[in-house]
């Protein structure tokens, strides 16, 4: 048995308020690693197809990994799977901060949370032994100030907390889950589902030794990984955090701008990315457990009388609320970043539904009238901090998008649906496949939606990150579709270990090789696996997310782009340029998986992955 890994799981049931231990099988690491890959068997065999991610039968599990307690570079992250309410099948998401390590220090490779509470409650973990507390006292209170409030209940300030907002509370499609005060699980609405089952949060605290197999080869590898990433953060990530990266998108043509219609905007990306970004809000690295990179920033600044203080905006949220909605007002930005961090709502989706309403607005497809007076004007970020209040508080206009930017589009009507961007009803993230065109496979196929982390082929096309060690050795070209199935799907398998890992994907997307990852696994496991065996536990584990999918009445039909993004650029650097042929690309990209061509893995393939006897 790998020697870091507790076989034991916490099943919390808030129906009827029992928890108690389980033993993991230890093949189930064998053939999943842990972390999201193992959450995701968890939820095919205990979930029913097409079950409501807000009905009590969902489960939500909280997943740690192998590399969890180690102190292994990027090691200070963990998962959650579950069923999402926005997309009605298999979502994930990660968040670091210092959760995942003190629930595996607490005991635990996973927490299932199954059933609904009738009255509020948070779950306090103590060193394995776990209870359910009252939480009226914090029901309705914001996601930042839950945090103090239960370590004051608690009288405990070395825990960690996961909490939900209003918007979990109200059971907002895009509610996220903040994880002490500065890292979010953010998509998926993952905080729907908590504020269904009545959970405001979890409070973990653990201080258990977690042996690993090699300690000194682990140290080593640790010791030379952390100082070769460092170097290359240095004067990027750890001087600016992401924000580094909004220049070098724009100019890229990557950025998100007017919600996708328009190709660029220079003068705007200068203001609200790096340097200005650190200079304006006066922001220092607030980084993770056993982090190099440190690209969670903290910002504190006065503005309108009031002082703004605690995570402040990265790369995604400055592209979706910025960019996006033509807002440059870096502290207007962060306002609106902070009040949803404190709502508990994703950024991402939030940006989309604000920059969409605007494009509305600007169509005349919803007027003031039906904004109560406001008026929904590109680069107002007023109406940007006020839409997005009354999405988090299901109120007003923006209660339209309860349910996500579908439902919001159809209720509006008139051909609001044809602007819409998402994928399965979750909206991009802040990078664009008409510029690097293996996302737009990578997109459509995406398990839990659109999505740049669970599959990250567009790393490769910047910088040429190859994978040698399964015979990627070449990069497709950017604006070519050839060879984007293959990279697609290989991309698609490494994300997918990563999160199983659980990994931050910032370590090799600065360096740390596949082999070097199988190195750090081995040595803490006392596994003797190769990168091989690596890539194709990835496969299976993406293959079973699809599966859900599947079972969920998901196929080809649904593995579309949005029609914007066949619109080409009329400037910069993709100017005339799409991602075309998108459906013969796509059919090779079913080929090279082994799936049939409506998109369903083949009985070969599901017996070959292990997946059926």
């Amino acid at each position: 048995m790998p020697k870091n890994i507790w076989r034991k799981l916490l099943r919390v049931n808030l129906s009827n308020g029992k928890l108690k231990e389980e033993s993991i099988p230890e093949k189930l690491f064998e053939k999943y690693i842990g972390g999201s890959g193992l959450a995701t068997k968890y939820l095919y065999d205990e979930v029913p197809a097409r079950t409501n991610a807000l009905d009590p039968k969902n489960k939500i599990i909280f997943a740690t990994g192998p590399f969890q307690g180690t102190k292994i570079i990027g090691s200070a992250k963990f998962a959650i799977v579950s069923r999402s309410p926005l997309t009605g099948t298999f979502g994930v998401t990660t968040a670091g901060a210092e959760f995942g390590t003190r629930m595996k220090k607490a005991g635990y490779d996973l927490i299932i949370i199954e059933g609904k509470s009738k009255i509020p409650l948070y779950l306090w973990i103590n060193d394995g032994k776990a209870e359910l507390k009252s939480a009226k006292r914090i029901w309705g209170k914001d996601a930042i100030e839950t945090v103090d409030m239960i370590k004051k209940d608690l009288k405990e300030l070395k825990i960690s907390v996961a909490s939900i907002g209003p918007a979990g509370e109200k059971k907002v499609a895009i509610a996220c889950i903040v994880v002490d005060s500065h890292s979010f699980a953010g998509r998926c609405g993952f905080g729907a589902v908590l504020g269904s089952k009545g959970l405001k949060a979890i409070a973990v605290k653990g201080t258990k030794h977690v042996s690993v197999a090699e300690e000194v080869k682990l140290k080593e590898l640790n010791k030379k990984w952390f100082k070769n990433i460092a170097k290359t953060a240095k004067e990027t990530y750890r001087a600016h955090g992401t924000a580094n990266d909004i220049v070098f998108c724009e100019n890229a043509g990557d950025l998100p701008i007017k919600y996708w219609s328009q190709s660029a905007w220079p003068e705007g990306a200068k203001k609200i990315g790096a340097p200005n970004y650190t200079e304006v809000l006066k922001s220092k690295s607030w980084p993770c457990l056993y982090c190099p990179i440190g690209c969670h920033r903290h910002i504190k600044f006065e503005y309108r009388d009031k002082i703004i203080e605690g995570a402040g905006p990265e790369y995604e949220s400055l592209g979706m609320l910025g960019s996006n909605c033509l807002v440059d007002d870096l502290m207007l930005i962060s306002k609106a970043n902070d009040l949803c961090n404190r709502l508990g709502i994703d950024t991402v989706s939030a940006g989309s539904y604000v920059g969409f309403t605007m494009e509305c607005f600007e169509k005349g497809l919803i007027t003031t009238q039906d904004l109560k007076g406001k008026k929904a004007h590109w680069g107002d970020g007023d109406f940007l901090i006020d839409l997005i209040g009354k999405i988090g508080n299901k109120e007003g206009f923006g209660a339209i998008f309860s349910e996500g930017i579908r439902q919001a589009a159809t209720t509006i009507g008139n051909g609001a649906e044809e602007l819409i961007v998402e994928v399965k009803n979750l909206d991009f993230p802040a990078h664009d496949p008409r510029t690097y065109y293996s996302l737009a496979i990578n997109y459509a196929t995406g398990t839990r939606g659109a999505c740049h982390t669970r599959g990250y082929p567009h790393v490769s096309e910047i910088g040429g990150m190859t994978i040698p060690e399964v015979g990627f050795t070449e990069v497709p070209e950017r604006f070519h579709m050839e060879g984007q199935a293959r990279l697609t799907a290989l991309f698609q398998g490494l994300a997918a270990i990563h999160d199983s890992l659980v990994l931050c994907i910032f370590s090799p997307i600065l360096g740390l090789s596949l082999t070097d990852t199988v190195k750090f696994l081995n040595s803490a496991t006392g596994w003797e696996l190769t990168p091989e065996d690596i890539m194709k536990i990835g496969e299976r584990i993406f293959t079973l997310q699809r599966q859900i999918n599947i079972e969920d009445g998901l196929s080809r039909k649904d593995d579309m782009l949005p029609q914007k993004m066949f619109n080409p650029g009329d400037k910069g650097i993709r100017k005339g340029k799409i991602p075309e042929p998108f459906e013969k690309t796509l059919l090779e990209y079913y080929r090279y998986r082994g799936w049939d061509s409506d998109g369903k893995p083949t009985a070969e393939t599901l017996k070959e992955l292990g997946l059926t006897e």
